[in-house]
């Protein structure tokens, strides 16, 4: 069983006590961070790639990270850097908002000298978001590490995973998105990004949409598409089509659910159980789509995401 690679934000997430209570409680954040512990929740192995201050919030990632069974290996330690905060603001439908306080972050000073080649293999996965891809030695990280996971065969996973409070400039996002997309075996991407990416303005357009974000992705075999409680979809390059229902929930607390979502699928490809086909990958949609529910009925991200026994 090959390995997951997580690289970009890990972060602390300050999540209210209830929706609009303004007492927080800190926890582990970051998307990367989050499929990383999906995947290792699950059984799988998992690597954080990025780096974290030497500050007490940084002490407590990092051994989040390990109570996850994340393996910390490639993660990097600076005690120049501040640790990014995030303050989550929670709606009672369990939709959620997000404020962000960066001060020379951490997650955005990882340099592309400390990254290794054979940090990348064939039969692994190399998970990233575009929250990374800001100008900062962290980008020029990623480029680094992308070239190095082509170069030895290592399947490259892109959630778009769109924070227009940090990017502000969409034209800047949509740009920076399109440098990358061309690295991706792999596309996750929500409906609304979709339509922000292409210029899409209605939601019957999705399989036009999707050709177009094909066709920034000349390496991708599979787009998939979720909706939230409309479900997800997942598209191959001919435009062939899987729809999938959302599974029942009483919901909670939506964070981490779009990572609960592509670390799930990732688990079942680092398995053996899934390929990048549409036929193969039926079965992997399946299983993070029941994953999907257990999160959302309880609050948090990783500290949310199921096991094995969970889900059975």
């Amino acid at each position: 069983m090959g390995k997951l690679v997580c690289m970009g934000d890990c972060i602390i997430d300050f999540l209210p006590s209830a929706p609009g209570e303004l007492t927080y409680t800190a926890k582990m954040g970051g998307a990367p961070a989050n499929v990383c512990a999906a995947v290792a929740r699950l059984g799988g192995k998992a690597h954080y790639l990025g780096k974290l201050a030497d500050d007490n919030f940084g002490k407590f990632l990092l051994s989040e990270l390990k109570k996850y069974g994340i393996k910390t290996d490639y993660t990097v330690i600076d005690g120049n850097c501040k640790t990014g905060l995030v303050v989550v603001d929670l709606y009672k439908n369990g939709d959620r908002d997000f404020f962000f306080y960066r001060d020379t972050p951490a997650d955005a000073n990882l340099h592309p000298q400390e990254l290794r080649s054979d940090m990348f293999e064939k039969g692994d996965v190399l998970h990233f978001c575009s929250i990374s891809l800001m100008e900062s030695p962290t980008k020029h990280a990623h480029i680094q590490a992308l070239k190095y996971a082509v170069a030895n065969g290592t399947t490259v996973s892109f959630d778009v995973n769109v924070r227009m409070h940090l990017w502000k400039d969409a034209e800047k996002l949509r740009q920076t998105v399109f440098e990358f997309l061309p690295y991706a075996d792999m596309v996750k991407v929500t409906d609304e990004e979709l339509r922000l990416l292409t210029g899409e303005s209605c939601a019957e357009c999705e399989m036009q949409s999707v050709q177009s974000l094909l066709e920034k992705s000349p390496r991708a075999k599979l787009v998939f598409v979720t909706k939230g409680e409309k479900g997800s979809s997942v598209y191959d390059r001919n435009l062939t089509a899987r729809h999938y229902r959302a599974a029942k929930a009483d919901v909670v607390d939506t964070t981490g659910a779009g990572d609960c979502f592509i670390g799930s699928v990732i688990y079942k490809l680092l398995k053996g159980e899934a390929a990048l086909d549409i036929d193969s990958v039926d079965s992997a949609v399946e299983f993070a789509t029941r994953a999907c529910a257990f999160v959302i009925s309880r609050k948090g991200a990783a500290n949310a995401m199921p096991s094995l026994s969970d889900l059975q």
